[in-house]
């Protein structure tokens, strides 16, 4: 077994947090190597191609809002397109708009007379912006929030006096796709902060597919410094130890896995309560259209009927990411995205399902969409539930040891990147 030296710090993953951490270590001078066990950069966040198209490993979104991404991302070279503000809501065979009152007050007005958001309700989210915004600028949203107790974002929304009607028509369709459950049982911190967000600024796609981003961020690091297709089978202080039999060896040490991962990798280095922490899967479908069936870069999400007593069919939103940015489609035709429900149990294929429902509201053009891939996500995001959040593990675990992750902050881009900065400032900070 031979060993390598000649580094300041080994960080293990080449996610969007490992990929902070490098790139803030480099800035300041530190000698760094990154250790991957896949092919690519990215984690989580990654794109395939397929048949020409790009195709985004389940239903993925960037926010120009924010503040790490603009702290850290080029947004130019991103080359990013945006999606309109508000959404489609689908309710069965019926499409209505609900748009931002601030940037679309026109459609906004429109939403009040279809019946999605009532006045009161309206004023309440008016509020709310209010209130989030205020918070933000006080650096007091998020994890930064003080003196009260955490809830679920249904909670919080009951509080604030929100309709049951509201809720099951716009909040649980829209921040139920972002946070993968239709209970809203997220917490309220990541509810607000991620308002905040579209409040700010827009939901964006870069050109090409969200792999741009860890791209990018890989691409600050100097040559060789990230190590693909290289999984490591042990964490020690001071040491990895690789599956190809050798060994680096550093000051510092990140772990920049997959919470399970470093668990793992750490046997008893990590809090019994934080490693059973469950993960949310998803599921995505992607189809080949010769038109899109969309008027615009837009999101379509689906409503529950009032009386349903289980979904109506498997779509959760349906998005055409060749309509908000380039090059994720062949010229002449239209990437469909279909993020599927989990709770969605129909008999017979989720393709052919899924093209029946969309025919309710896009008639014949959507039975002759073609199927492109299914990319099952099992692990998309960490369960966010309030007492989940309490057992999340210190990023520094002594020893010349750290974590780092967006299961250590919120699980978004912005607590991936957040997380990989904080971390290298740690490590900074013991050398």
């Amino acid at each position: 077994m031979s060993s390598e030296l000649g580094h300041d710090c080994v960080i293990v993953g080449a996610g969007l947090a490992g990929l902070a951490c490098a790139r803030t270590l480099h800035h300041a001078g530190r000698r760094v190597a990154v250790v991957e066990a896949s092919s690519r950069v990215g984690g989580r966040v990654s794109t395939d191609d397929v048949e020409g198209f790009r195709v985004d490993r389940g239903f993925q979104v960037y926010l120009d809002a924010y503040p790490e991404g603009r702290r850290q991302l080029d947004h130019k070279r991103l080359d990013l397109g945006r999606f309109a503000a508000g959404a489609i809501i689908a309710e069965g065979s019926r499409l209505m708009r609900i748009a931002d009152p601030w940037r679309r007050p026109a459609e906004a007005i429109g939403g009040l007379f279809q019946g999605v958001v009532s006045v009161s309700d309206g004023l309440k989210i008016a509020q709310l912006r209010s209130q989030v915004l205020a918070r933000l600028r006080a650096d007091d949203l998020g994890d930064q929030r003080r003196g009260d107790t955490d809830v679920s974002t249904r909670d919080e929304l009951l509080r604030r006096g929100f309709s049951r009607e509201v809720i099951r028509r716009f909040f649980e369709p829209f921040f139920g796709g972002v946070f993968l459950e239709r209970e809203l049982a997220t917490s309220s911190r990541i509810f607000e902060f991620t308002f905040a967000m579209f409040a700010l600024g827009s939901g964006c796609l870069p050109a090409g597919g969200m792999a741009a981003i860890p791209q990018q961020l890989a691409e600050g690091l100097p040559a060789g410094a990230v190590h693909l297709e290289t999984p490591a089978v042990a964490v020690e202080p001071g040491t990895v130890r690789l599956a190809n039999g050798r060994t680096l060896t550093a000051r510092s040490i990140v772990v920049a896995t997959t919470f399970d991962a470093a668990v793992s990798l750490l046997p008893g280095r990590i809090d019994s309560a934080a490693a059973s922490r469950t993960w949310k899967g998803t599921k995505l479908v992607a189809f080949a259209a010769n038109r899109s069936p969309l008027a615009g870069p837009r999101l379509l999400v689906v409503a529950d009927p009032r009386d349903a007593r289980g979904p109506a069919g498997p779509i959760d939103n349906l998005t055409v990411p060749s309509d908000v940015a380039a090059g994720y489609a062949p010229r002449g035709e239209s990437l469909v995205t279909v993020s599927v429900r989990s709770d969605w149990h129909g008999d017979g294929g989720v393709e052919e399902a899924i093209r029946q429902q969309a025919s309710q509201w896009f008639g014949g053009q959507a039975l002759d969409w073609r199927h492109l891939t299914t990319i099952d996500v099992p692990k998309s995001l960490p369960d966010e539930r309030p007492q989940a959040r309490a057992q999340r593990p210190h990023a520094s675990l002594g020893d010349g040891l750290f974590l780092c992750g967006d299961h250590l902050t919120t699980a978004s881009i912005n607590g991936a990147l957040a997380s990989g900065r904080l971390c290298a400032e740690a490590v900074l900070a013991s050398a």
